[in-house]
Parts: structure tokens; C-alpha cells; sequence
């Protein structure tokens, strides 16, 4: 190790051990702090209506991020987290997300920066690491907050999701955008974190019927959304992988099964309005093999031929075009440039429903390059933690491991079937997710007597 490097973990270490915060610093970083959170539980209770709270193009999102910049920076908390190998790779990102948007800007002009975000936000894991890196303890405060906050979406989250679904919500006064507004797939997404929470003996609700409202959910929104329902199918899958012998978990499978055989005995068949699919076991299981072959669903088959041939367009234009280097840039709408917009958008949809083909089309071979970089030394690091929590009996970090693997999971997934990293209400979270992760490793190496077994 080179002197500056062990220099960096000699500082780092006395910080996560011991931070200095001044009173008042503390009490600006906490309400920061309060107030990002909620944010985080307006997105997934009522979805794209409140990403629209603010005066544009400034809206509440941007507002909360530019705010922790300042305190980020003001307070010194960049100190905590510059020395760290996965953050270089993220500012590697941002270096060439720049790169291949400025160009644009003078054509597209705000547009750019709109596009730009799906990197942008990815300022919020460095927000969240220095936060906590700053003041460690925050991370037991970030568990308990969820814990409330897993509640509080089980309850919550069928009332939101029906007065969406049947479009109830008045519109903003200012912009033609209902005030609740929740997409299906986000639903199953936060669906799989709250599971994975409970799953993996971080925190169990107070009586197992607590899960019922929630497989419930999943099981009307799983049958109109076929990435969110593979979504969480991964989360419970991983949290099996590292929990093979958790009562809840083989429960909630042997329920599932259960349940799926006697809608499929009685033949239940529940249209869902403004969807053309219906809740039955033959949409789920049409949905789930979709993904893998023809299901025989013509309105499945007909948009999974739509993605594929689009994401097959980006990759001849890139990797075997001419935009291999640096793609078609920020602010082009992909959607019109790629022959692929579709009457039933009317010109709103831009990039496709994928982020990772998002970032190739738009910044090119080494925008995706430097994309997957940094997801999968995340991943790395934290598959590292949970072999050596198991191996130290640390059951308490373990399951905080295990839940983050499984929710950063499912929102990667969700990200590779639909327009979401795009956008405040899954870039926000899924960069949110990813600053705890990277911060609770750290603090685990340097500091684990901050979570108790």
C-alpha cells in the first residue's frame, strides 16, 4: 500500500471512529437528512406526482440534491469519500457523461441536462456516503427510518396505486401531470425491498400477517407488470440463496405456490383497468416466460419485439457503428432519431426501456464501459461483506448486506425493462441504495460495532 493511500485509510479510520461535527453542521446534515427521506417516500407512495413539486425545471429532486451538494461540500464530508476506489469510478462517469452531453447543450439546451440525470443522480450515493461516513451512527437511524417506512408503503401503497390505476388525482395546476401517479413496476420494486427487509432478519414486523397486504400487492401488480414481477422474483431469490433455511421466505413460496394453483383451479380472471392483461395465473405465468420466449400473449410477444429490435439498433449504430466512441450524446430524443417513437407515446417517450442501453446509445462503448464499472465493483464489495459478516457471525450486518444485494437487484432489473433510472423516482432511489451500500461497508471495516448483534 503507498504512503498516501495508507495516509487515506489512517484519516478515514479516525473519522468513521471518531467524527468531528460542529452542533449546528450536525443538525443542517440531519435535517438534510429528514428531508431526503421523505422525499424517498413521496416517490414510491405517489410515484411522478410529487417528482413534479417545485418551480421548473427546478423541481423538488433537483432542489434536495443541490442542497446536500452544498452541504457536502461546505462541510468537508467530499473528504470521506474521494479516497474511495468505486467513488473514482463513479467520477470517471461524470467526467465522461460531461464529455458527451456539453456538446448538445446549444442544440438541445435543457433537454441535455434532462437526459444527463440518468448519471447526474448518481450524485446522491455520494451524498449519502459522506453523510454517513460523517456521522456513522446515522446508519441505525437509516434502519429504523426504513423499518417505519416499510409500514407505512404496505399500507399505503394499494390505496396510491388504485387511485392511479383509475386515474382519480387532480392534475398540478401549473402542468398536466396528476398528484399521484404510480407506474406498477416501481410498486413491485419497493415491494421486493420491503420483503428483502423483513426476509432477511434485519427487521421482522411485529406479527406475520404483515405480509399478506404486501404478496397481495404483488400478486395484482405482478400480472401487469412482467420486469417488476421479475423484479422481485430475484429479490426473494437472493434472499433464499443467503437464507435457505428462513421459515418467512419457504412460507411465503409455499404460499405462493399455493395460492397461484387455486386461482388457476378456479380460473379467476380480474380485468385490470387501463391495462390489457388481466389478474389470473395464466398472465403471470405469461408474463414470467415472456421474458424468456413467445408466450402467446400477442400484446406481450408484440412489445418484447419492440424492445428487442430497438436495443438491437443501438447496438449496431455503437458497438459495430459510428458512435461507438462517444454515441448519440444527451438531449436527442432516441425514441424520433431511432425510427421508434410510436403514436401510443405521442412524443413523449426518448430513451428505451433500458438504462444500461440508454447509457450506450447516448454516451457510446466507454459511457457504458464506465457505467458497469462501478456496478459491479458495488457488487463486489458487497458479496465480500456478507462472506465475511457470515464468517464472523455478525448477523446483524449480514442482513443489512443481504437486503441492499437484494434491493439494489431488484432496481437494476426494473431499470433493464423500462424508462426508470431516467427519471427522480427510480434514479434517486436506486443511487440511494447505492450510497448506503458502499458507506455501510465502510463503516463495517472500520467501525462494526456500530450495528450490535
Amino acid at each position: 500500500m503507498s504512503s498516501n493511500s495508507s495516509e487515506y485509510a489512517d484519516q478515514l479510520h479516525e473519522n468513521v471512529t471518531d467524527p468531528v461535527m460542529s452542533p449546528a453542521g450536525a443538525r443542517v446534515q440531519q435535517t438534510w437528512f429528514k428531508a431526503l427521506c421523505c422525499l424517498l417516500l413521496g416517490y414510491a407512495i405517489l410515484g411522478k406526482g410529487i417528482a413534479y413539486l417545485g418551480i421548473p425545471p427546478l423541481f423538488v429532486g433537483e432542489m434536495v440534491m443541490l442542497t446536500g451538494a452544498a452541504i457536502f461540500l461546505w462541510y468537508g464530508n467530499w473528504r470521506y469519500v474521494v479516497g474511495l476506489p468505486v467513488v473514482w469510478t463513479l467520477l470517471a462517469l461524470f467526467l465522461w457523461g460531461t464529455f458527451t452531453m456539453v456538446p448538445h447543450v446549444g442544440k438541445y439546451g435543457f433537454d441535455a441536462f434532462r437526459d444527463a440525470m440518468i448519471w447526474g443522480y448518481a450524485a446522491f450515493a455520494l451524498l449519502i456516503t459522506g453523510t454517513l461516513l460523517a456521522e456513522p451512527t446515522k446508519l441505525e437511524q437509516l434502519i429504523k427510518w426504513y423499518e417505519r417506512f416499510a409500514l407505512i408503503f404496505v399500507l399505503v401503497i394499494p390505496f396510491t396505486y388504485a387511485v392511479s390505476l383509475l386515474e382519480l388525482a387532480p392534475n398540478y395546476p401549473w402542468v398536466k401531470q396528476p398528484i399521484v401517479d404510480v407506474k406498477v413496476g416501481d410498486v413491485l420494486v419497493h415491494a421486493a425491498g420491503v420483503f428483502a427487509f423483513w426476509a432477511s432478519d434485519l427487521r421482522r414486523p411485529t406479527h406475520a400477517l404483515w405480509f399478506l397486504p404486501l404478496l397481495a400487492c404483488v400478486a395484482v401488480a405482478g400480472a401487469a407488470s412482467r420486469g417488476g414481477l421479475i423484479a422481485f422474483i430475484a429479490a426473494v431469490g437472493i434472499c433464499f440463496v443467503f437464507r435457505p433455511h428462513s421459515r418467512v421466505i419457504w412460507s411465503v413460496i409455499i404460499g405462493a405456490i399455493g395460492v397461484f394453483l387455486f386461482l388457476a383451479v378456479i380460473d379467476l380472471r380480474i380485468e385490470i383497468p387501463g391495462k390489457d392483461r388481466e389478474f389470473s395465473a395464466q398472465q403471470v405465468l405469461e408474463s414470467v416466460f415472456s421474458v424468456l420466449d413467445n408466450s402467446g400473449n400477442s400484446e406481450l410477444d408484440s412489445t418484447k419485439r419492440w424492445r428487442l429490435n430497438w436495443w438491437k439498433d443501438i447496438v449496431n449504430y455503437t458497438v459495430y457503428g459510428e458512435y461507438f466512441w462517444t454515441g448519440k450524446g444527451f438531449g436527442i430524443n432516441l425514441a424520433d432519431s431511432d425510427g421508434y417513437q410510436g403514436t401510443q407515446w405521442e412524443g413523449l417517450l426518448r430513451s428505451p426501456h433500458n438504462g444500461h442501453l440508454t447509457m450506450l446509445a447516448r454516451a457510446g462503448v466507454p459511457g457504458l464501459f464506465l457505467w458497469i464499472l462501478p456496478q459491479i465493483l458495488w457488487l463486489f464489495l458487497l458479496l465480500t461483506c456478507i462472506s465475511r459478516t457470515y464468517s464472523r457471525a455478525h448477523s446483524q450486518w449480514n442482513s443489512l448486506f443481504v437486503f441492499l444485494l437484494a434491493y439494489w437487484s431488484a432496481l437494476i432489473i426494473r431499470a433493464s425493462f423500462d424508462v426508470f433510472l431516467e427519471g427522480p423516482v427510480g434514479g434517486i432511489w436506486f443511487w440511494c441504495v447505492y450510497g448506503a451500500g458502499l458507506s455501510a461497508a465502510v463503516i463495517y471495516q472500520y467501525s462494526p460495532t456500530i450495528l450490535s448483534d
